[in-house]
Formats: structure tokens, sequence, C-alpha cells
């Protein structure tokens, strides 16, 4: 009897142990004075609130292992997603920023061939000499390295823009959107026409040449105008 008590005393104390049941119990001495059926209850109690407890653990346990799982998943592709954007964004700027470049380049002229130097001198002449001079020059396709010449684009006054009724300095197209100058003077005006029309080289900026047409082109400037 005593043998049996004491592994019943055992048994319920390993499955008791941290939790709490309400089975009455009567200690006496140094034994426990309950029926074998208040025994059982109490052993069946215990033993189904430490599983439902395992269960509880268990299930908590997993539903966290899952959320951190999902979480990592979702950081990952988050990071991945982000990457790729960081990536395609990237390529995408220097593919746009290449062609661009590109386009740029082919069509965009120096400023300085168009722009007078500083400490330059101008070729001096007689006014009346110098226009009558320009006016040559304004049909001379000599000038060209492709048979050109002004009176191609603008004979009899044809092919000139409205800006071309302001004085000058004024706005002029082709040196807006090739070589970046909002405001030509008539000198650079000739350079550019050299340049692109004529696919030549600027004239030196001391020469006859450069002087008469720009004189002429002034006189054109103001005939035009006063249309």
């Amino acid at each position: 009897m005593q043998d049996r008590q004491e592994k019943r005393q055992k048994l319920l104390k390993n499955l008791a142990k941290g939790l709490l049941y309400s089975t009455p119990l009567m200690v006496a001495g140094l034994g426990i004075s309950q029926t074998a059926n208040a025994e059982t209850a109490a052993f069946e109690q215990a033993a189904g609130e430490a599983q439902g407890e395992a269960k509880k653990e268990a299930r908590g346990e997993g539903e966290a292992e899952a959320k951190m799982h999902k979480a990592k998943g979702e950081a990952k592709g988050e990071a991945e997603g982000e990457a790729k954007g960081e990536a395609e964004g990237e390529a995408k700027g220097e593919a746009e920023g290449e062609a661009k470049g590109e386009a740029e380049g082919e069509a965009e002229g120096n400023p300085k061939d168009i722009k007078r130097p500083m400490f330059s001198k101008k070729y001096k002449g007689d006014r009346r000499q110098l226009v009558a001079r320009g006016k040559e020059l304004y049909g001379d396709s000599s000038l060209s390295t492709n048979g050109l010449n002004c009176n191609s684009c603008h004979t009899d006054m044809a092919g000139y823009n409205d800006t071309f009724k302001q004085p000058y300095p004024h706005y002029v197209a082709m040196g807006k959107d090739i070589y970046g100058q909002k405001k030509l003077t008539a000198e650079s005006m000739v350079q550019v026409c050299m340049q692109q029309p004529m696919e030549a080289k600027p004239l030196p900026w001391d020469s006859e040449e450069l002087a008469a047409l720009t004189a002429y082109v002034e006189v054109l400037q103001k005939e035009y105008a006063a249309k």
C-alpha cells in the first residue's frame, strides 16, 4: 500500500508540475488520503491540461514560425523588387543618357566657332566697298565645300524667319538649337551659315570676307524689316 501511494504521488507531482487544478485533496501525515476515483480524475484532468498547453504552445510556435517565414519572404521580395527596379532604372537612365548625348553630340556645334574671341581685331575698310564686296560673296560658292552659297537659301530675300526683322543681335533658331546661343550678331550669323548649310570652316575673324559679308547682311536685315 505504501509503495502504491508513493508511485501515485510521484506521478501526480510530475503531471501537476507548473499546473493548477482544483481537485480536493485530504493530506494526512506523509501520505495522501483520497479515493481511487478522485486520484484518477485528478490524473486525467492534469494530463488533459498538460496536453492542451503543449498543443497550444506548439500551435503558437508554429504560427510564430510561419509569420517569421512570411515576413522574411516579404522582406526578400521587397528587397529584390527594389534592387530590380533600381537596376532597371539605372540601365534605362544610362541608355537614355547615352542616346541623348549621342544626339546632342551630332547636332551640337562649338560656340567658340561663332563668337568673336576677346582682343581679336576686325578688318577695317570703307563701308560702301565692304557692302559691295559682301554682295559679291553672297553668291560665291567657292566659300563652301558643297557648292552652296548664301543665295542658295536667300535669293530675293527668301528663306528668312520673322526674327530677321529684328536688329542684330537677335534670336536665330540655328544659333540656339546647334550652338546654344540665344542671340547672334550679324557676323556670328555669317559664321553659322558658313559651317552649317555651306559645310565650311569659320571665316578668320580679321578677314575681309567676314567683314564684307557682315556689312551686307546688316543691309539686308534693314531692307527686310522695312518690307
